[in-house]
């Protein structure tokens, strides 16, 4: 059997791999930091002459940031919430409950992850319409309350667990919901940091569907409002980096304070019924 490689070579390929894939971001920064005729000259350069902050000021003082920003901290808080709740509520039924059925069930929320979401975006945009719903939270929070990634992560997750701990609690009196509130949910943290990480982590960079049901300049979240600084003409590269890069910032506090809880969430539930 072969020896494997020390430790010292596969330190050096991380960090090579480390430095490829943050490049890009390491651009943005220093592009959000150079005045727009730097960047469209003929001697533009990767790291700028002189650090300059005027795309963050003008970012902040001629457009409706903080209100974008609001915007997609309320969606994604919303949808985070919303998953949260109704998926661990549909996990614990098709974990811990038998009905007739329950097989079937699970396989069509399976199935639903190979619908790509352009395919629904048209019906669904109909029925927000008919619900009256354009132009208003309800239609950037309400559809993706649920979502059958999280189920089919909770669910596998819920699996693992004895299940002695549920009749246990049942020998004590308590109920399903006291059981999953008090006995499942506290052994269930990683899992529960996983689906909100995910559910954060893509409300907060969705595109496709607040810039089809929002109108208002004021109801945009932070990638339709970003959307502004690039058009065919005259692209606002630096604006465009400024913004992205203080939209960033959230969503790696939330991926470096539920780090432990995302992997552990991950590699947990592998096992099978």
């Amino acid at each position: 059997m072969r020896r494997l490689p020390s430790a010292l070579p596969r330190g050096l390929w991380l960090t090579v791999i480390s430095i490829f894939a943050g490049l890009p971001v390491v651009w943005m920064v220093l592009t959000s930091l150079q005045p727009m005729e730097d960047l469209m000259g003929t001697e533009a350069s990767f790291l700028p002459d002189a650090v300059s902050l005027d795309a963050y000021r003008e970012v902040l003082s001629r457009f409706p940031f903080w209100q974008w920003f609001a915007n997609s901290v309320i969606v994604s808080g919303a949808v985070v919430a919303g998953n949260l709740v109704f998926d661990t509520l549909a996990a614990y039924g098709l974990s811990r409950i038998r009905f007739k059925g329950r097989q079937a069930v699970l396989t069509l929320i399976l199935a639903t992850l190979m619908i790509p979401t352009q395919v629904i975006l048209v019906p669904l945009y109909l029925v927000m319409r008919d619900l009256d719903w354009i132009d208003t939270y309800w239609a950037l929070i309400i559809p993706f309350l649920a979502s059958p990634t999280g189920i089919f992560l909770l669910r596998q997750h819920f699996i693992t667990l004895p299940a002695q701990l549920d009749e246990a609690a049942a020998m004590d009196g308590a109920g399903r919901i006291r059981t999953l509130v008090s006995i499942l949910l506290p052994n269930s943290w990683a899992a529960l940091g996983t689906v909100a990480v995910l559910k954060f982590m893509w409300t907060w960079g969705e595109f496709a569907w607040p810039s089809l049901v929002t109108n208002n300049e004021l109801l945009r979240t932070l990638p339709v409002g970003l959307a502004r600084f690039q058009n065919q003409f005259a692209p606002r590269w630096d604006l465009l980096m400024a913004g992205s890069v203080m939209a960033a910032i959230p969503v790696v506090l939330c991926f470096v304070l539920l780090q432990r809880f995302f992997v552990r969430g991950l590699t947990g539930g592998a096992v099978k019924e």
